[in-house]
């Protein structure tokens, strides 16, 4: 699946930690464009991504 962006409908299950970074980028957007009419668990999931990018950032993974 490598390449391919899943929706936020298919990432539903899957722990937020397991999205790719460009998942993860495609749902902050998405959550940003909406925010206005987001409800608490939508503003909850958008701090989730925000947190999570963050994480990301401060500490990246080692790929060989």
């Amino acid at each position: 699946m490598e390449g391919t962006i899943r929706l936020l409908q298919q990432l539903s299950d899957v722990p937020i930690e397991r999205w790719t970074e460009a998942e993860l980028r495609r749902a902050h957007d998405m959550l940003s464009d909406a925010s206005p009419w987001l409800n608490s668990q939508g503003v909850s999931l958008h701090h989730q991504v925000i947190d999570e990018l963050k994480g990301r950032e401060r500490s990246p993974t080692l790929e060989t």
